[in-house]
């Protein structure tokens, strides 16, 4: 028999390692910032019996308006006109908006996670890697497909990726680009703190020219 295959929910890759260390710095600020105010949240969870930021994810305040970042989200914006195009949308007819852009950082003592979710009212998210290894947390993505999930059959080899696959996660470094289409619900695998973990992300909308 002939396959053909459709309706497919691409992920695109990009290494930029030459970004990391300027990020970084530019980032700190803000992650120091995203800590201080999670300090009395901290208090109260060592009252409950936490290790310290045990769990915690520190988010930072929109880095889209700080000019110090511009290089980076023209590059991001550039890509994502490139995924959208790719992906066989009219892009002449459409502008591209950040709609949010911050820095996140797993706590050190581990247990960071993020559970599967999508944002809303976008058309591309994305990630930029500063802290990763192979000792960190991985990206996940989940099958979008919703209409598949109650009739889900047992995979012949969960460790190849196929059609079948619920899940696909990346290995990731510093300087890594993962861009994709942000109706993929996405999750980040509990950390385990042994190295530190730290990634920009991106959401972008694609808005009419006329009402840009």
């Amino acid at each position: 028999m002939i396959k053909s295959e459709y309706f497919t929910s691409p992920v695109y890759y990009e290494d930029k390692p030459e970004w990391v260390d300027k990020l970084n710095k530019l980032s700190d600020p803000y992650i120091a910032n995203a800590r201080k105010e999670q300090e009395e949240n901290n208090k109260k969870k060592l009252e409950l019996g936490y290790k310290n930021d045990i769990g915690m994810t520190y988010h930072s305040s929109p880095l889209e308006p700080d000019q110090n970042f511009r290089f980076f989200h023209d590059h991001m914006a550039k890509q994502a006109r490139f995924v959208l195009d790719d992906m066989g949308y009219d892009m002449d007819k459409y502008g591209l908006h950040y709609t949010e852009s911050w820095v996140q950082e797993f706590s050190f003592n581990g247990a960071g996670h993020h559970w599967f979710h999508t944002h809303a009212n976008n058309h591309i998210s994305g990630f930029y890697f500063l802290k990763a290894s192979d000792k960190t947390s991985k990206p996940l993505f989940q099958d979008p497909r919703t209409a598949h999930v109650p009739l889900k059959l047992k995979e012949k080899d969960p460790t190849k990726i196929t059609p079948a696959c619920d899940l696909v996660n990346y290995s990731v470094k510093p300087g890594s680009i993962l861009l994709f289409p942000a109706y993929m619900s996405h999750s980040y695998a509990v950390d385990h703190g042994i190295e530190p973990f730290r990634f920009i992300h991106i959401n972008i909308r694609a808005v009419e020219k006329e009402f840009m």
